[in-house]
């Protein structure tokens, strides 16, 4: 019991311990069967050791006919009851432990998938992978591992002292004398492991992410012969967690070693004072055996209750470390207005946006007025403030300062959900999931349309002709981030999507930039129709898939530097004018 005090001894410490019981409390019958095992594991070990006494002085030295027949049968007794609840409490506590993981990686996955976008932009996704995967093994290890130990390991430490009480006193309390010892190793040791745990678990992100990055990576690394110089960074923090590991197996046999040898003193004074008679006398051969089997048998519970320290430690540890993150304030749900189908009138009112308190702002002072139905592109040179701009739409980020109007009202007075709604969004770099093509064009509103819908969008988006030469049409899986489909190929899908969302609202982020000419001249044809009736946002690198735009903006350092048709910027012989020689020059 000690261990348990010294690992949680901080306020801190128990606020996050009963917060972590709490993810239990759900499951409290079947923990009670569980409990019930323990119990009843406990009381048997007892009983049994108890049951040396009579054994030994009945049986081998008084040779009680009666005695010698009804005990082998209690021991087989016995041991019956000790199977059936050692799988009580087994099962039932293991039962509990992954409840309370998926309870937890549950939570810790959809508070994921609420933060706002700004805090992906802070986090690696390897940090992120290893709370839904290690750390919550960790913490569920601490709710049901830890309280196991406590109940059936602390019973039957109870149980054996009562035996040990029972038989002689005065040797039980030679025995107790090493016990000051026994709860500075383990207090000493208990501050060894919290450090050396949050080590480990913080150099698990490092390696998931090392090895994230080769895989993502791998044809770049195949292309500059990066194997060696990743194999080191690699083999790095492996050799860093292989340390740590061992400093943990060190500290924690070197405990037990320390606690062994203190009991092994203990022992041999009891043996010392029980054979010499001098100082004590043993009333029976089967008493001094009887408390020997006590005193010994207490030896497994006692080291697994000295273990509850290091693993209660590394359970703490990841924890606090899961808690801070649900802790985490979510994206906020937006406003209270509702909206059905917006018109799609949009204002940015002197917008002005910095990332992450830098310095320097991404949007400076920018105002546009942007008609429903138009179709509004977006140029300037890369880091001009394209993206930033769009992204305050469906507010992945909101402005620093200034707003962002559609349909006359402020869109953090929308409900979030209804204004996401209203937009469809084609992006340069194209995720597909690991589903079908149909699953993919018909992401998030898969239950609600049906095959007809997803094929004559995947039509208009002149995927079809390659949709169905595909094993299994609309059935084939694409892979992970359509690995299977060429660059075209997922763009076009990604169109499909678009197509089928019906959204008034349109942001294309290069949305054409992966496609070959041809493919290209049929989606610009099927982007003439999708746009009719809706807003469209478009940015675009190559000038040539703009011309024909209601408004062309340029952005520049951030500012809105030129607006106007085509012919009328080439008139002004501006900035677009000069990215438009320069495209066109040849």
């Amino acid at each position: 019991m000690k261990s348990l005090s010294d690992a949680v001894a901080t306020p801190d410490n128990w606020v996050i311990y009963r917060r972590l019981l709490r993810y239990s409390a759900p499951y409290w019958r079947v923990f009670l069967i569980a409990v019930f095992g323990m119990v009843l594991f406990a009381a048997v070990d007892t009983s049994f050791i108890r049951l040396i006494q009579p054994l030994t002085d009945g049986s081998f030295v008084k040779r009680d006919p009666e005695i010698m027949r009804l005990v082998p049968w209690a021991i087989l007794g016995l041991f019956i009851l000790r199977g059936i609840a050692g799988f009580l409490s087994a099962y039932g506590m293991a039962w509990v432990s992954q409840k309370v993981v998926m309870s937890l990686r549950g939570e810790v996955f959809e508070h994921l998938l609420r933060l706002p976008v700004s805090h992906y932009d802070q986090t690696r996704n390897a940090d992120l992978l290893v709370k839904l995967t290690y750390h919550t093994n960790q913490v569920a290890d601490s709710a049901t591992g830890v309280l196991t130990a406590m109940i059936k390991d602390g019973l039957t430490i109870i149980g054996l002292l009562w035996v040990m009480f029972y038989m002689s006193w005065q040797l039980t309390l030679v025995a107790l004398l090493v016990a000051p010892f026994v709860a500075f190793s383990v207090r000493f040791v208990s501050r060894r492991f919290k450090i050396i745990n949050k080590r480990l678990q913080d150099s698990m992100g490092g390696v998931t992410h090392v090895a994230d990055e080769a895989i993502t990576g791998r044809r770049v690394v195949k292309i500059y012969g990066g194997e060696a110089y990743e194999a080191e960074r690699f083999g790095t923090v492996s050799e860093f967690i292989r340390r740590q590991s061992l400093k943990l197996v060190a500290s924690s046999a070197g405990a037990s070693g320390v606690v062994q040898f203190i009991a092994a003193i203990a022992v041999a004074m009891i043996v010392y004072l029980a054979i010499s008679g001098d100082l004590l006398r043993v009333p029976s051969p089967g008493t001094f055996v009887s408390f020997m089997g006590a005193l010994l048998a207490i030896r497994a519970p006692l080291n697994a209750l000295t273990g509850i320290t290091e693993r209660l430690s590394r359970g703490l540890v990841a924890a606090r470390d899961l808690f801070q993150f649900i802790d985490t304030p979510a994206e906020q749900p937006g406003g209270t207005r509702a909206l059905t189908r917006a018109r799609g009138e949009l204002r940015f009112e002197n917008v002005e946006f910095h990332y992450g308190g830098a310095e320097t702002p991404a949007l400076n002072g920018v105002t546009l007025d942007i008609k429903p139905g138009q179709t509004v592109a977006f140029v300037g040179r890369s880091g001009g403030g394209k993206s930033t701009l769009l992204s305050l739409v469906p507010r992945f980020y909101d402005p620093t300062e200034g707003r962002v109007l559609l349909d006359g009202h402020d869109v953090r007075d929308y409900r979030l959900a209804d204004l996401r709604k209203q937009i469809a969004l084609v992006d340069q770099n194209v995720v597909l999931f690991n589903a079908s093509v149909a699953d993919n064009i018909a992401y998030g509103v898969r239950g609600s349309v049906t095959d007809d819908q997803i094929t004559a969008a995947a039509k208009a988006a002149y995927a079809w002709d390659f949709i169905e030469k595909l094993p299994q049409g609309l059935q084939t899986p694409v892979g992970q981030n359509g690995v299977m489909l060429s660059g075209g190929q997922r763009q076009r899908l990604a169109i499909a999507r678009a197509l089928l969302r019906n959204a008034p609202l349109l942001i294309l982020d290069e949305a054409t930039s992966a496609l070959d000419t041809e493919s290209e001249r049929y989606i610009q044809a099927a982007l003439e129709e999708l746009v009719q009736g809706r807003t469209t946002l478009v940015i675009a690198h190559r000038l040539s898939t703009v011309q024909r735009a209601d408004l062309i903006v340029v952005l520049h350092e951030g500012r809105l530097a030129e607006s106007g048709r085509h012919d009328e910027l080439l008139a002004k012989n501006g900035l677009y004018a000069s990215l438009h020689r320069m495209q066109f020059e040849d």
